[in-house]
């Protein structure tokens, strides 16, 4: 076996793997958020909301140059104790300074408080795409990890 077959397959390997680790992270993470989403509707409480700040946050993509706009919100109630909180609201959601906006939080953890129509939007189809996504990633990763391997032990697989 030559160098460059080494090469080539620990590069071929490393890919395989990022790409699988990367179909594990979206899972993990999509799985996270979902399981978040669940414990505010069945355990979050409800406050009232007014919206103190917005704006929009603009950022290019290195890579491919495109431009990617957020808009924000900064939202500040009082917990069931009446200790003030602030939070950010990324949602999609249009919001005016002044608003009133519902908002669902943790007992123990008010600064993860998200706006009741976030809580309680239906993420089925989105959960579903991301999950498949990341399972073609996973599934994509592990055939060019076992390629690599191949290329790197001369044919045999482990």
């Amino acid at each position: 076996m030559g160098w460059v077959d080494a090469a080539a397959g620990t590069a071929a390997c490393g890919a395989g793997l990022l790409l699988a680790a990367l179909g594990a992270a979206v899972a993990v993470q999509r799985l996270r958020d979902d399981a978040r989403l669940r414990r505010l509707r069945a355990d979050g409480l409800g406050a009232e909301a007014e919206v103190l700040e917005t704006y929009v946050s603009t950022h290019r993509h290195a890579e491919t140059r495109q431009v990617h706009t957020d808009r924000r919100a900064v939202l500040r109630f009082r917990t069931a104790d009446q200790l003030p909180v602030l939070v950010e609201d990324d949602g999609d959601t249009p919001r005016a300074v002044g608003d009133r906006v519902e908002v669902r939080y943790l007992p123990g953890r008010p600064e993860g408080a998200l706006p009741a129509d976030t809580v309680d939007r239906p993420r089925t189809a989105a959960t579903l795409g991301a999950l498949l996504g990341a399972a073609a990633l996973l599934a994509a990763g592990l055939p060019v990890a076992a390629f690599g391997v191949a290329l790197v032990s001369g044919g045999e697989l482990p």
